[in-house]
């Protein structure tokens, strides 16, 4: 079978007879193995039907991608976008969403879900993410009964699990297709800047078995220049070079500014195209433009979370057109977005937890050496890893390369505002919902497991917090709680704060500066407000409520308010330039995702607040900060 002028593979005609019979599907392919080309022809079936779809992506830049790659597809008229912050033709009728507002969706039972004939999962194994895993469970188990699903998976070996637990949640068979081949096949080499490649069976002759011995080899990890250097003289281009921390990123890419990897008429083209992508994005002002430009023009660049993300979609551009050879990158690239090499490089196989250090997972491994070997370009494609062998721990090392990728398993966890929509419609039967997590499920059915029966208790002590704290009365929701349910995220803070009337007295400016309190997690370096004299009771409101759920027994409660960034918050709402935000040094990227956090609960809580005095100050504090590079609308609408 044929499908956009391409001869299909098996797996995928498989997909395609059953979305041809209405089906729901769970696709385990490996990356770069052409899952979205299934997606695509969901899609073309729904419009067909002219029924909805709903495509879901765990990452804005993935979701950013599909809106520009579908309106070229569909057309603009027939394609939408709603991702927090951005909102951009939202009756469409392909909708593109992240799995959080799909989730927020259900439980408003939104209008906008209603004719919908598919919703695609993209990345469904990011049901595994410990911090936001469990919306894709909820999604799962929540989402009306006549939506099929179209789910996209890495390869995982529970994958026969997974879709009999969704065809039992869901009340409806779930075709599994797998593929274990890839097209293009993958070269795995260990690389030394000492011995140049080499086998796993020289790394296990090299290893210091004592601990004592291996410690002098823990400080020297090697540069990149060599294996970049032996890549290069390979001539497999373009390259992506994992690194885990974006100081590595950037210190590893302006070495090798003097590269050169581009040709005359390379170089004309990559001018000709930054100069128009500067001006479309306004980053005269940027400060580190010049820096970058210089490394682009050689054929290089980094990519990173720190970065502003106007200049994430020029290096983005600029490598899909192929004008990048060498980009340094962090593990989110490797997520989801379409951007293949010939070769990728792995700057260690061990990453910073937070705590320690640990070696990747396999199917982290997996995801990121997924990237190399390009469909119809490449013979194979190759994944290098850089090792110090005297150090490297051959079992994990055989493990990452060798082994069957990790089962996917439950991270399910009950929110404030799952449990407030839940509770208040149908009491205690919300059990029998929170029962058919994924946890739960064991060789075809449900069971009441010992982790079940804690995380149930978990959920008893929220809701008689949720009711001493004034949110339910019952298992009614009050104003409050109606507030909290409907905010999705930072939802008791926000009605806390709204109820105990502490945005009464604040400005637009301080408004936007507690907000950013509430999302700001915990950093190194803190940039206090001692020189803007700054009173609020919202700090005492946060701490009481803090101390309420710790009477309660709950196992996480919400963080204290963290002033980190209150003085770049207060200055960009005060006005400032983005020159001036950088001269306080702190990272433009994080500063721009968390202002734009605050956009998306400064909207909310605009459109849900029964109070036209204070929905207008929320409406004057958005004005204040939705400008410039914070402008995710503006920023995604550049062709």
């Amino acid at each position: 079978m044929h499908y956009k002028g391409l001869q299909l593979d098996p797996f995928q005609e498989q997909a395609v007879a059953a979305i041809d019979q209405g089906k729901s599907v769970i696709v385990s392919a490996p990356t770069g193995c052409g899952k979205t080309l299934i997606a695509e022809y969901a899609v073309e079936a729904a419009l067909a039907l002219k029924a909805k779809v709903v495509y879901t992506a765990p990452i804005k830049a993935l979701s950013n991608q599909k809106f520009r790659d579908f309106r070229k597809q569909f057309g603009d008229a027939t394609v939408g976008i709603h991702t927090g912050d951005v909102t951009i033709n939202p009756e469409a009728p392909l909708l593109i969403m992240t799995t959080e507002i799909f989730r927020n969706l259900i439980l408003e039972s939104s209008p906008r879900l209603d004719q919908i004939y598919y919703t695609i999962f993209d990345e469904v194994h990011y049901l595994d993410d410990e911090e936001r895993g469990t919306v894709w469970e909820e999604s799962i188990i929540l989402a009306p009964q006549e939506i099929r699903f179209i789910c996209l998976s890495a390869t995982v070996p529970n994958i026969d699990e997974l879709a009999s637990w969704m065809s039992s949640v869901r009340e409806t068979e779930f075709t599994v297709i797998k593929e274990s081949e890839r097209p293009v096949p993958l070269r795995h080499r260990l690389f030394s800047a000492k011995y140049g490649v080499m086998g796993l069976r020289g790394v296990k002759k090299k290893y210091k078995k004592k601990l004592s011995e291996r410690k002098k080899f823990f400080r020297k990890k090697p540069g990149s220049k060599r294996v970049v250097s032996h890549v290069v003289k390979e001539g497999n281009f373009p390259i992506l070079y994992f690194c885990f921390n974006r100081k590595a990123c950037e210190r590893n890419a302006q070495q090798h500014i003097n590269l050169n990897l581009l040709n005359k008429e390379e170089q004309g083209r990559l001018q000709r195209l930054v100069e128009e992508l500067i001006t479309q994005y306004k980053l005269e002002g940027y400060d580190r433009l010049a820096q970058m430009r210089r490394l682009w023009e050689s054929g290089c660049a980094y990519h990173h979370a720190g970065i502003l993300p106007a200049a994430k979609e020029i290096v983005e551009r600029l490598f899909t057109t192929g004008l990048i050879k060498l980009l340094f990158c962090t593990e989110t690239f490797a997520l989801g977005i379409n951007m293949p090499a010939s070769s990728v490089i792995f700057d260690e196989l061990e990453k910073y937890n937070g705590v320690d250090f640990e070696y990747l997972t396999t199917r982290q491994y997996q995801q990121m050496a997924g990237r190399a070997g390009r469909r119809g370009m490449d013979e194979e494609g190759y994944v290098y890893s850089q090792l110090i062998p005297e150090a490297g721990d051959p079992k994990q090392i055989e493990r990452i390369l060798y082994h069957k990728s990790e089962k996917i398993q439950s991270r399910f966890f009950a929110s404030y505002a799952t449990i407030l929509s839940l509770y208040s419609k149908v009491g205690d039967k919300a059990f029998d919902i929170f029962r058919k997590s994924l946890r739960n499920y064991k060789k075809g059915e449900f069971t009441f497991t010992k982790s079940y029966q804690r995380e149930e208790q978990q959920i008893r002590n929220r809701i008689r917090f949720l009711q001493t704290g004034g949110f339910l009365e019952g298992t009614s929701l009050t104003n409050k709680g109606r507030l909290a349910a409907a905010v999705n995220g930072y939802e008791i803070q926000a009605a806390e704060l709204y109820y105990s009337r502490s945005f009464d007295d604040c400005s637009p400016k301080e408004i936007c500066v507690i907000l950013a309190a509430l999302i700001t997690e915990e950093r190194k370096k803190k940039l206090e407000m001692s020189d803007i004299s700054f009173h609020t009771s919202a700090k005492k409101v946060i701490h009481k409520l803090r101390r309420m759920e710790v009477k309660h027994n709950i196992a996480q409660p919400i963080r204290e308010m963290n002033m980190g960034y209150a003085i770049p918050v207060y200055l960009w709402a005060n006005g400032c330039s983005l020159a001036e935000l950088e001269s306080l040094g702190v990272p433009e990227g994080d500063i721009v995702r968390l202002l734009r956090m605050v956009i998306q609960l400064l909207r909310t809580l605009r459109q849900h607040l029964n109070d036209p005095v204070t929905a207008e100050l929320m409406h004057q504090a958005l004005q204040l900060i939705n400008r410039g590079v914070v402008d995710a609308q503006a920023e995604l609408e550049v062709e």
